[in-house]
């Protein structure tokens, strides 16, 4: 397959390239014409972006990862055709059984991908080990202290976990963050109330991420910065953001963007299942949720996830907060893939994934371009 005519996003900036891929990978990038019988797409001078890569996302579309296999599947199908490449579905609070039971339906994905579908990159644990007070819509019932007996109790003999995170202030945090960290998972802070202190000596441990930034953790106050303080300034932290105008002010969204870079600042969707469907009442967690606006909310009215998908992140960010499109591309794309270790994706190379967002000159996001039989 051939694409022509597209303002392809390379190393950091936009050029008119053409591009062949072949087999579900980027094979060429030039300006080769397509063979007699190769299929053709004419990008028509639209922006081509390496597809997205969703760190943090419960639900899409009506299907749950929490239940199971055959939701993650459906996941997977749906997100390719919104500009997603590869994504990490995430859990929720929820008992032991249930949760090692949706850990093992991520994981079958894992093993035995969809054939058309974004790829799973492994599951972030989201819950048991956070704060009660800043539980947010997770359930305070379900919330445990953190040890790696009760990783092993969750998890079992499955290898599926990418991502954790975990509220570092609880007694045992340390020792499980540097104990995971050794094993190659990713650990992240939030439904936290850490103090800035406590949040630079959980990086020392081995902590590379904070979750959902400003969201369910301690606040930025200017005598003690918090969980986003420390965030902002540790430069071994990249923090996740979702920008859907909704749990960040465009102004905020602005100050991490500056703050942080293209490198460390992560777009997210921590979508639930109302994401790509009408508003109305859903569930997440064994939780009712009503979607109005846009916004996700229990019946307390706490935001419960969102209904945001990353290419309307990436539009957020350069029109709602005025950051330039160079800056936001790589975080949803080659950032949060290099986060946890997946730099097959979220570029533009010879080599690499061959899903491709295709955006218009407004930011709006038109196709997903991929060899779909390959995949």
């Amino acid at each position: 397959m051939i694409v022509k005519n597209g303002l392809v996003f390379i190393d950091g900036a936009f050029h008119r390239k053409n591009i062949r891929i072949l087999n579900g990978r980027i094979a060429e990038i030039g300006a080769m014409e397509a063979e007699p019988g190769e299929s053709c797409r004419d990008a028509e001078g639209h922006y081509l972006l390496p597809g997205f890569v969703d760190i943090h996302i419960h639900a899409f579309g009506g299907a749950d990862c929490m239940r199971g296999e055959a939701d993650v599947r459906q996941m997977s199908r749906g997100l390719l055709e919104t500009g997603v490449a590869a994504f990490v579905p995430t859990t929720m609070s929820e008992g032991t059984e249930k949760t090692h039971a949706a850990l093992a339906g991520i994981e079958r994905v894992c093993q035995k991908p969809e054939r058309c579908g974004a790829s799973v990159l492994g599951a972030h644990m989201e819950a048991p080990f956070l704060s009660p007070q800043y539980k947010g819509a997770q359930r305070a019932e379900c919330l445990r202290l953190p040890s790696m007996e009760a990783y092993r109790e969750i998890t079992g003999d499955l290898s599926c976990v990418r991502m954790m995170t975990i509220a570092p202030e609880l007694p045992g945090a340390l020792p499980l963050i540097r104990e995971l960290r050794e094993q190659g998972v990713i650990l992240c802070a939030a439904h936290s109330a850490a103090t800035a202190e406590q949040v630079h000596q959980a990086a020392d441990a081995g902590l590379t991420q904070i979750t959902h930034l400003f969201n369910a953790q301690t606040p930025l106050h200017h005598r003690e910065p918090g969980v986003p303080g420390a965030g902002l300034a540790d430069d071994r932290l990249a923090v996740q953001v979702i920008a859907d105008g909704i749990h960040l002010h465009p102004d905020v969204l602005r100050i991490a963007a500056l703050c942080k870079g293209s490198h460390g600042m992560i777009l997210i969707s921590d979508s639930m299942e109302a994401a790509g469907l009408p508003e109305g009442t859903y569930e997440l967690g064994g939780q009712k949720v009503f979607v109005s606006g846009g916004a996700a909310r229990l019946e307390n009215g706490v935001l419960a996830g969102s209904t945001l998908l990353l290419h309307q992140a990436v539009k957020n960010m350069i029109c709602l907060a005025g950051i330039a499109p160079e800056c936001v591309i790589p975080m949803a794309t080659s950032t949060p893939a290099d986060s946890i270790g997946a730099s097959e994706y979220g570029r533009i190379s010879v080599g690499a994934c061959g899903v491709l967002a295709e955006m218009n000159p407004d930011w709006e996001f038109v196709t997903t371009v991929c060899e779909r039989e390959s995949l």
